[in-house]
């Protein structure tokens, strides 16, 4: 059976009303205070590198304690390894709405930095001012088409006003860091392979012998969405665009993993 989003006839009646929410939904974020505090942001790490962090199998306890004195991004449920290392990220990021719901009651049992959530997801209340909401932008809504793979993906140039929705956390903290005026970005932990993911077809592949990232060892339906690789790929794509031409390096120093949109660097060799 068909759910409701996948009718057609549906998604184009619902357009209009979608987009106003959208809109309004917008307009009561751009009078929040997370709005003018995300703009005190800009440049505050002007020429400086930062490391980008991803929760996948390649991820070792090790590699974090040499970031200690980095400035970091982490997300999702990078807490799960904090048992095994004294360090703790500059900022987290939490974009997922499954996630961030599933999350909300662990997020204060732990030293995460300066957060940033998605704004209208969850209502934490900080006990700290180290809580900031983004405004994410959706998928762009096309009535006549329920995307499996969308082109739709851009930096967006004030992370004030929104981030654009890259499929993949990464993608917002890159965003973040290009604000921030970082001039040197190196991923680690980003391995590009899960065991779920989601077909040109929009339908779900599943291989078993892929390790998941920790946090969601065993692919859950609901709490986990299957990876769509073939988005992330293309905003990874428009991201290393962008830099390219905005005097911005950004490598990948994953031990490993399938993405290869980036220059590879050796991890290690950062250190000497």
């Amino acid at each position: 059976m068909r759910s409701i989003k996948e009718i057609e006839r549906i998604r184009i009646l619902a357009k209009p009303y979608l987009d106003w929410k959208k809109r309004k939904h917008h307009e009561i974020y751009l009078c929040t205070p997370d709005h003018f505090y995300l703009k005190t942001l800009k440049g505050i790490h002007e020429g400086q590198r930062c490391f980008i962090i991803g929760n996948g199998p390649s991820l070792r306890a090790a590699d974090l304690d040499m970031l200690k004195t980095e400035y970091t991004f982490a997300a999702n449920w990078i807490f799960k390894i904090f048992d095994q290392t004294n360090w703790r990220p500059t900022y987290y990021l939490c974009v997922d709405e499954k996630v961030l719901l599933a999350a909300q009651n662990e997020f204060f049992n732990y030293n995460l930095g300066h957060m940033f959530l998605r704004y209208g997801v969850c209502n934490l209340i900080a006990p700290t001012n180290k809580i900031t909401k983004i405004y994410i932008e959706d998928i762009q809504f096309d009535p006549f088409k329920n995307k499996a793979y969308d082109t739709t993906k851009y930096i967006s140039e004030d992370v004030s006003d929104h981030l654009c929705d890259g499929i993949t956390v990464t993608f917002e903290a890159i965003q973040l860091a290009i604000f921030m005026g970082f001039k040197e970005i190196y991923l680690i932990g980003v391995d590009h392979n899960y065991s779920h993911v989601t077909d040109l077809s929009g339908n779900i592949q599943v291989d078993t012998t892929v390790k998941n990232h920790f946090g969601c060892e065993k692919f859950n339906p609901k709490t986990d969405y299957p990876a769509n690789l073939n988005t992330s790929q293309y905003s990874y794509t428009i991201a290393k665009e962008y830099c390219d031409t905005h005097g911005i390096k950004i490598y990948n120093a994953t031990r490993g993993g399938k993405l290869e949109v980036f220059k590879r660097v050796d991890f290690d060799k950062l250190f000497l």
